[in-house]
């Protein structure tokens, strides 16, 4: 994982602190390609672009806001996952906000070193999550057609009691 590459996006508006956000990651993932934005207009922009494998984000931008940023990407990237980098969230009230409003954790500006272990954890979490959706994919891709391959056999058979109580029980499948 370390090795591979990954679009991550930073939303910071000071570039010393971007810079230091980009080599701290590039520290643990050498591999890594940054997305700089630093105001809400170019965020939104670079977000057009294609979802980044991780969102990296400050939580005060002038004229914006981590929460707000946070709420645009679950919106239109529900999978990508969004860390906060920040000096600001020490609150345990924020920080339980942005938690509870989809954030997969954050790290303060002050205790960088952490942000490697904390973006690794994120993003084995999250591949293990895509994992398990793509085999509930698998799993409802099959059921569907089993369904369809049940319904044309019952369809062809001739025993109507047979044939009308299993109709019933595919129609209750159907609706699970």
């Amino acid at each position: 994982m370390k090795n591979d590459s990954l679009k991550i996006m930073v939303l910071e508006d000071q570039p010393l602190d971007q810079e230091l956000i980009k080599r701290t990651v590039k520290k643990a993932f050498p591999n890594a390609v940054f997305i700089v934005a630093q105001s809400k207009k170019e965020y939104l922009e670079r977000l057009g672009w294609g979802a980044p494998d991780v969102i990296l984000s400050d939580y005060h931008i002038p004229g914006y806001n981590g929460l707000e940023a946070l709420l645009y990407a679950k919106e239109h990237f529900p999978f990508v996952p969004f860390l906060f980098v920040t000096g600001m969230l020490n609150d345990e009230e924020k920080a339980a906000e942005v938690i509870l409003k989809g954030a997969h954790g954050y790290v303060l500006k002050e205790n960088l070193s952490s942000l490697p272990p904390a973006l690794e954890a994120v993003l084995k979490n999250n591949k293990a999550l895509a994992a398990q959706r793509e085999s509930l994919h698998k799993k409802e891709n099959k059921k569907k057609i089993l369904l369809q391959k049940l319904q044309a056999l019952l369809e062809q058979s001739s025993d109507f009691d047979t044939k009308g109580e299993a109709l019933s029980v595919l129609e209750e499948l159907q609706s699970l």
